[in-house]
């Protein structure tokens, strides 16, 4: 008698998925020019302000922007009160999963500018096992919007009066740093150039990423969607987006981080175009660890001090 067992059905099924799955995304991938097929952002979004709340002179909104292309777009603002009478830097901070609000109030002593958090469509929990075989196509979606949302949120800050579309910087932390080069390269196509762009704790490819991530069970899925990943996220992988970009970059790593293998960062910082700042940590990846807090103030501290040196936001 054959061998029935859960077990075996559920990898059959699996590997029967994964071949699918990387032929379809094998197809995608010859069909064009992965990075062309990034669809223009939205420029008829719809915004719902929540009443505004002042916090140590800061004015705080949370901001709905409703797209018919790519969902809900959740935004939280950052503005001085009250609003001096000139037009203010802009900084995007995509940050850890999780929203926009998280993100931003870490950030103290904003000053004359605008800081600008946003709300990943993605789970903060990844889904294992078959639960991740079964939503992988809704969060195939979800990630691939991430640079329309962004870049359509861009746009409509952009045109606000409080907004000097001039001065605009993306700084991305972690997971951000991975979703900051197509971001970026969407924004520009746009019509909307970034200034100054910080990559925190990111790598590459998304492939080696996911193989390496001891929190996505089991193993040895993580290690065979490696290189289907790679297929599938073609058009939003930091290495395909970062040569079209021309912003000033500082790219900061921890020495012994844990999350990003040392090639993965490598490989991030050779992909980053023209002369750009490097900074490295002591210290796991940021975030984990005992001196989290300590890390993160450190990582404030430099981004800070790098942005106002290079004139990209008031002091």
């Amino acid at each position: 008698m054959p061998d029935r067992s859960p077990q075996r059905l559920f990898r059959l099924h699996m590997l029967l998925a994964l071949i699918v799955v990387a032929a379809g995304a094998l197809v995608l991938y010859r069909a064009a020019n992965p990075v062309s097929r990034l669809p223009p952002p939205d420029h008829n979004v719809q915004p719902e302000i929540v009443e505004p709340v002042i916090v140590k002179g800061r004015r705080l909104e949370h901001i709905t922007l409703a797209s018919t292309d790519f969902g809900e777009i959740g935004i939280f603002i950052s503005l001085p009160d009250p609003l001096p009478a000139k037009r203010l830097p802009v900084v995007i901070v995509l940050g850890g999963l999780g929203t926009g609000e998280t993100n931003v109030r870490t950030i103290e002593n904003a000053g004359d500018n605008v800081i600008v958090g946003y709300d990943w469509p993605i789970p903060v929990h990844f889904p294992g096992g078959s639960e991740f075989i079964r939503q992988s196509p809704a969060l195939y979606h979800q990630v691939l919007t991430i640079p329309e949302q962004v870049a359509s949120a861009i746009g409509w800050i952009a045109a606000q009066p409080w907004a000097d579309d001039r001065h605009i910087s993306i700084l991305g932390f972690s997971l951000g740093a991975l979703a900051a080069p197509s971001v970026e390269n969407v924004a520009e196509q746009d019509g909307h150039p970034i200034g100054w762009t910080i990559l925190a704790y990111g790598g590459a490819p998304f492939g080696d990423l996911f193989a390496a991530d001891p929190h996505i069970k089991p193993e040895w899925l993580r290690v065979a969607m490696g290189p289907v990943i790679d297929f599938l996220l073609r058009s939003v992988e930091p290495a395909a987006n970062l040569p079209q970009l021309n912003s000033h970059f500082l790219v900061l790593e921890g020495r012994d981080d844990t999350l990003i293998p040392a090639t993965a960062r490598e490989n991030l910082e050779n992909e980053v175009p023209g002369s750009k700042d490097v900074v490295v940590f002591n210290g796991d990846h940021m975030g984990v660890g005992p001196d989290q807090t300590a890390l993160l103030d450190q990582i404030i501290r430099v981004s800070r001090a790098w942005l106002i040196d290079n004139g990209a936001v008031n002091p």
